[in-house]
């Protein structure tokens, strides 16, 4: 081949390139809403922890993180939409970090409503995700297991907080949650680096959670005897 068609042929290569990048640019700029999502939702969150002695006050806040969620449906739709043809996996990192925390958000609040465990088909149809709502991304697995993993650590600043408004009532059952939490996630063959550094951390939610525990004993700051409803 002549340097003409050499250079004709990098210079094709480089228009190439050059319309990749201003695809990809145009695909983080739709999935970077999420970040919008993800500000409000950390604000609720703050606002349960502040509100968690005041049953009349947290309801409002739940009523406007489930508002919140709902946005979701239309982001990802926007998002599915700018992909186009190509494969949803290929930009999947573009929103992994803040679906991450939608699902840690989402896990720690159905708990505090239902103290049961929001598993990945619940998660995946609370966040507006999958074909059961019309949408080609779904909830990866490693990040269900990743944002479970971020609970524990949500429910130990809980039970400070639960404390310091006097409310004892839920610390056990927050507790045996986290505990059996560990405990499931101790079955798993874990060999993802960053999933297992995430899994480890809840031993230290654990310990935190059984010193807020202690602490209320050595304090007689409840009668074990006496039972104590297990509601906000």
């Amino acid at each position: 081949p002549t340097m003409a068609s050499v250079e004709s042929y990098f210079m094709a290569v480089q228009r190439e390139l050059e319309e990749a990048e201003s695809r990809r640019e145009e695909i983080v700029s739709c999935a970077r809403v999420l970040s919008t999502v993800r500000r409000k939702l950390d604000a609720s969150l703050e606002k349960i922890h502040t509100t968690i002695g005041d049953s009349k006050g947290l309801e409002p806040i739940l009523k406007g993180v489930e508002n919140t969620f709902a946005e979701l449906k239309d982001k990802w739709a926007a998002i599915d939409t700018c992909i186009g043809q190509e494969s949803i996996e290929k930009y999947y990192d573009l929103w992994r970090s803040n679906l991450t925390q939608f699902v840690m958000i989402s896990v720690f609040l159905h708990w505090l409503t239902t103290k049961s465990l929001l598993n990945k088909e619940e998660a995946e149809k609370k966040l507006y995700l999958g074909k059961g709502n019309g949408c080609r991304i779904n909830l990866d697995f490693q990040v269900y297991l990743t944002g479970l993993c971020g609970a524990p650590r949500e429910l130990a600043r809980l039970c400070v907080n639960l404390t310091s408004h006097g409310r004892y009532s839920l610390l056990k059952d927050i507790s045996k949650f986290v505990t059996d939490l560990y405990a499931g996630f101790r079955l798993l063959n874990l060999k993802n680096d960053s999933l297992r550094r995430k899994f480890d951390s809840i031993k230290y939610s654990v310990q935190k959670i059984e010193e807020v525990i202690y602490d209320v004993k050595v304090r007689k700051l409840v009668d074990e005897k006496s039972p104590t409803p297990s509601n906000l």
